[in-house]
């Protein structure tokens, strides 16, 4: 699979040949959290003949400017800085499929320059340009009035920015990245609109770019916080909960751990040990490794030189199930090697079926699936990757389990990862912690104190688990860290 960092870069130069400015319900509150349902896409990925993969994406309802809000979905990435969305102005076949935002229909939008400073009718912009590996958006600024969740039914003429609703409505002001161009890949594919990035300040161009950092200074939330729980099944909904987290998806108690170098903006630990099975490496042995917890991403990458050493015995180490009557393979049940990241004496567990899903051997291909990561500096994307191996196509009912329906004679459980070549400051020792890791840990991200908390995911599958003393014996190992890594 291919990933790359999410990359921007600001041009100053001015543009003169460009155009002049001109289901489930939404977010629902509780005091002062609000939670944000999210909607899960499973996009395939083909050869010339066969879907050979499946990339997965989450995304949530917004809306911007009023007095009738314009409605979108967006992926909400812990991995990038700004919120991207498609503009009127872009009038290609891939903006052509997704909402555009226009800001001649909105009274509270101003068009501005990436400093604030605001546009006279008629004048030049100033451009970003965000590389997505395989793909790249191009765009201008405007200030805004954004809400959290879908807009309700007969209520597309109420005023996004009225104090009225406040307290019913999570709304903030913030300054958007209007794409003027996108590419057709990754994004004509998929089925949200743009991006909200959640990483931390220092990823933004500017801190008035920030959701959550603006949402902090303009909202009256229960906690300067924020929490993710991705779905394993059908049978429950993934969300994210601004203001706080949901302790009805917890299994364990909330264990932190600080962010490592908070002044790159990206939500990450630093790892002191690896374990493979009872063999502990050396490899993080040099102080460098850390992991970036991202929403965005939906496997679990990791650095080439680690692939290129363990990801062997990994995958050998791998016993799949019995397929099922039905025909179908549920990695979740596959056996094989654990994968152990220790920080500061605490640890979390990866297992199989964790790590594993259901694929074929077919040749090398590069997959374009969706990437995160918005490093403040950088204007080169990087770090992508062969794919060596390819995941088999799974339907959606089952997918999210890592189960496959009917799968072909050839069909396995395989160690999935991402290999990752990235220069410093964030390689080359980085680890991205996608949908694996965040299925099986809920995830809280503390603004204020610079924290990720990390507690075992309640799912429904839990309730069909074994008997309850059998769960309490996996409990200490966990309970009794100070942190949770």
């Amino acid at each position: 699979m291919k990933w790359a960092l999410l990359s921007f870069l600001l041009l100053q130069a001015r543009a003169l040949n460009r155009p002049p400015p001109v289901g489930e319900a939404g977010a629902t509150a509780s005091g002062g959290r609000f939670v944000v349902p999210l909607h899960r896409q499973r996009v395939p990925v083909k050869s010339d003949a066969d879907t050979v993969s499946y990339k997965s994406v989450y995304f949530g309802h917004i809306s911007v400017g009023g007095p009738k809000p314009q409605p979108f979905t967006v992926v909400f990435d812990t991995g990038s800085g700004h919120v991207v969305l498609p503009s009127r102005w872009c009038r290609s076949e891939t903006c052509l499929v997704h909402n555009r935002f226009d800001p001649a229909k909105s009274a509270t939008a101003v068009d501005i320059e990436h400093d604030g400073t605001r546009v006279e009718p008629g004048a030049a912009r100033d451009q970003i340009t965000v590389a997505y590996g395989t793909g790249e958006v191009t765009g201008q600024f405007v200030s805004d009035r954004l809400c959290l969740g879908e807009v309700p039914a007969g209520d597309e003429e109420a005023p996004a920015a009225s104090t009225s609703s406040a307290q019913e409505k999570p709304c903030i002001d913030l300054r958007l990245v209007m794409a003027t161009e996108m590419t057709h890949e990754p994004f004509h594919a998929f089925a949200f609109d743009g991006v909200l990035g959640l990483g931390m300040d220092s990823l933004a161009l500017a801190p008035e770019f920030s959701f959550f950092g603006m949402m902090t200074k303009q909202r009256a939330l229960e906690q300067p916080s924020f929490g993710v729980f991705l779905a394993e099944s059908d049978d429950e909904v993934s969300e994210i909960s601004f203001g706080g987290h949901a302790p009805e998806h917890l299994k364990s108690g909330l264990l932190w751990a600080p962010v490592a170098l908070p002044e790159l903006g990206y939500w990450q630990v630093k790892i002191t040990k690896l374990r493979l099975g009872n063999q502990t490496l050396d490899f993080c042995d040099d102080g460098q490794c850390r992991a970036v917890v991202d929403t965005g991403t939906s496997l679990l990458a990791v650095p080439r030189a680690f692939a290129e050493a363990y990801q062997g015995p990994l995958e050998e180490a791998v016993v799949s199930p019995p397929v099922a009557k039905d025909g179908s393979l549920d990695c979740r049940l596959a056996q094989g090697l654990e994968l152990t990241f220790e920080v500061d004496g605490a640890t979390l567990e990866l297992h199989a079926g964790d790590y594993s899903r259901a694929s074929v051997q077919l040749q090398d291909e590069n997959d374009d699936s969706w990437s995160s990561l918005e490093p403040a500096t950088s204007a080169t994307a990087l770090g992508d990757d062969d794919g060596e191996e390819k995941q088999e196509g799974e339907d959606d009912a089952s997918a999210a389990a890592g189960t496959t329906a009917a799968p072909p004679s050839s069909s396995r459980c395989r160690a999935t990862m991402m290999p990752l070549d990235l220069p410093e400051p964030l390689g080359p020792k980085l680890f991205i912690w996608g949908e694996p890791v965040l299925r099986k840990y809920y995830t809280v991200y503390d603004w204020k104190e610079q924290r990720i908390g990390f507690g075992l995911a309640k799912h429904v599958s839990d309730r069909k688990a074994a008997p309850q003393e059998d769960v309490a014996k996996k409990q200490p190992k966990v309970q009794r860290k100070p942190l949770l890594l």
